[in-house]
């Protein structure tokens, strides 16, 4: 691993102190003009590890055209395997059928690891991965891996679509009754589990309810249980009693308590700061914040015309938003590969299992975030211990250091050269170490950053003795880019 030394030591912190602004459409002009940095600030916030080829055509494409590309659908992938289709083993297992139970979920796992490394030019994957955190689920848990595959796929379905329909689904969703014990929830024996996070986490937020709301739900919520891979409502397990909730009365059912919540003022913030922490900053605008709402609120709480204001807003190009986030695992290491145009699975050069452990490794496993709370994010990411694990990985990845991945040899590296070529001048070395910051980076070169950067990339040689052709042009251009991943800047996003 490269030890790096000032300037690189520090961050280039976000300011605390933001501007207030608004939802105003960004407007690119001669004074504001649509440029590399403004689009790689967009791809970054939306696909997970841009290239440097993508960010440089971003730029000379219509602005407002590349965005809603971005939100446009596409085909779902297919299952990772026939199991997922099926219904889930009978219990109890034999010790043979747990084994093969957690071998689906790690299959899984690196099904969707890939699907991330392989995306295409999409907000797609990140907010399936936005959703999974939101409404988090944990596979170890629930203990089905074909209900884990469903949640998948019930959140790359409504990615963009209605969040009160998405509510509604995953109230009975298979993984979700079996995580918050719904499945044990019953007249006269009303399991508050679901209730509580319900309110709490995925909709209105902390103070917004009454203990006495928790109970009146949960009895609202009875009567659900799984039938093979289906929600099966049965009535003699239903409270069919009024309950009282939020204020109104009723002999409420679960999709009356959902209406009764999204008619609540709070809802529909309570969503938006968790798209703008995901997109923006962890410390919100809540000037901002209220537009969003008041856009979901007027579109019927449709997620896609909000997305869309905010991501062709004046607010999400200001200076103070660019590089003020920081890479999750997920983000820095498939991330890595797909920036290096490294494939993942069949016919791939590394295996899903390989990102999977990775970021593991980082503390970001996928299908079991810590709890029902989800990843706690933002500069939980950076620890005195995480941080000298990541510099390794991005060292592995430029470098292709061979690693058992579950008994299996996982050796790749990318073309280094081939990737400088891809730089609008390579043959300069001052133009070359600055596109890279420009490209792997949030902040452009300045004057520190390119004497280091030129430092090591000529190895005590003139700017004018840099040349691709030299015998020692990959081992120079390795060692850089292991220095330029090891920047803090590169940990922003």
């Amino acid at each position: 691993m490269t030890h790096m030394t000032n300037p690189s030591d520090t961050f280039h912190a976000p300011r605390l102190a933001r501007p207030t602004s608004d939802l105003t459409p960004f407007r690119p002009g001669i004074q504001n003009r649509w440029t590399e940095r403004l689009a790689g600030h967009l791809l970054r916030r939306t696909v997970i590890g841009p290239t440097p080829r993508e960010i440089e055509e971003a730029s000379h494409v219509s602005f407002s055209g590349l965005v809603d590309d971005l939100l446009a659908d596409y085909s779902a992938p297919p299952p990772p395997a026939e199991w997922a289709l099926r219904d889930p083993i009978r219990r109890p297992l034999t010790q043979e059928q747990r084994d093969t139970e957690r071998l689906q979920v790690n299959e899984l796992r690196a099904w969707w690891a890939e699907l991330i490394v392989n995306q295409p030019l999409s907000i797609r994957e990140r907010m399936v991965l936005f959703w999974h955190d939101h409404f988090a689920t944990q596979a170890v848990d629930v203990r089905r891996p074909q209900f884990m595959y469903q949640q998948n796929a019930l959140f790359r379905e409504h990615a963009l679509g209605n969040f009160k329909t998405l509510v509604q689904e995953v109230t009975r969703d298979p993984a979700m009754l079996y995580y918050l014990d719904g499945v044990a929830n019953q007249a006269g024996r009303p399991n508050e589990n679901y209730a509580r996070e319900l309110m709490e986490l995925f909709t209105m937020g902390v103070g917004n309810y009454t203990e006495e709301d928790v109970g009146e739900a949960a009895r609202a919520l009875t009567g659900w249980t799984v039938e093979g891979r289906q929600p099966l409502f049965v009535g003699q397990r239903f409270d069919s009693g009024v309950k009282q909730f939020l204020g109104r009365s009723g002999t409420f059912t679960d999709r009356d308590i959902i209406d009764v919540i999204f008619d609540q003022d709070v809802t529909a913030p309570f969503l938006c700061r968790k798209l703008y922490q995901a997109f923006v900053y962890d410390i919100p605008d809540e000037t901002v914040v209220a537009q969003m709402a008041e856009l979901l609120r007027s579109n019927n709480y449709e997620v896609l015309p909000v997305l869309e204001a905010l991501l062709k807003s004046t607010h999400f190009y200001e200076d103070a938003t660019i590089g003020a986030r920081i890479k999750s695992p997920i983000e820095l290491v498939a991330g890595s590969l797909r920036t290096f145009g490294i494939q993942a699975g069949s016919g791939g050069e590394v295996p899903g299992d390989y990102v999977v452990v990775l970021c593991d490794t980082l503390g970001q496993h996928l299908l079991d975030p810590p709890n029902v709370a989800g990843w706690p994010g933002y500069r939980t990411w950076i620890s005195t211990a995480t941080l000298p694990n990541r510099h390794q990985i991005t060292d592995e990845i430029v470098g292709g250091n061979p690693r058992r991945i579950r008994g299996q040899q996982v050796s790749f590296a990318p073309d280094v050269i081939q990737f400088i070529r891809s730089m609008p001048n390579p043959w300069d070395a001052i133009e070359l170490v600055r596109s890279l910051g420009r490209y792997l980076t949030p902040f452009e070169v300045d004057a520190d950053r390119q004497e280091l950067l030129l430092s090591v990339l000529l190895q005590g040689a003139e700017v004018y003795d840099w040349n691709l052709f030299d015998p020692n042009a990959r081992n120079r251009v390795e060692r850089l880019l292991k220095v330029v991943l090891e920047l803090p800047d590169y940990q922003l996003a």
